[in-house]
């Protein structure tokens, strides 16, 4: 399966949208990117049980 850490899945930065993000943004998403794929944030997986906890 493909997922973030394998580079699967993420978000596109393009000269559409990259003047809407600032450094501190990109540094917090990329913060919480390498949690999601420590472990330390779970991600509900909503095909696994067809329910959203949030």
């Amino acid at each position: 399966m493909l997922g973030l850490k394998e580079d699967g899945v993420g978000y596109a930065m393009d000269s559409h949208n990259a003047g809407l993000v600032n450094a501190d943004m990109k540094k917090k998403v990329d913060a919480m990117k390498a949690d999601i794929i420590s472990g330390k944030i779970k991600v509900a997986d909503y095909m696994a049980d067809n329910a959203c906890k949030y």
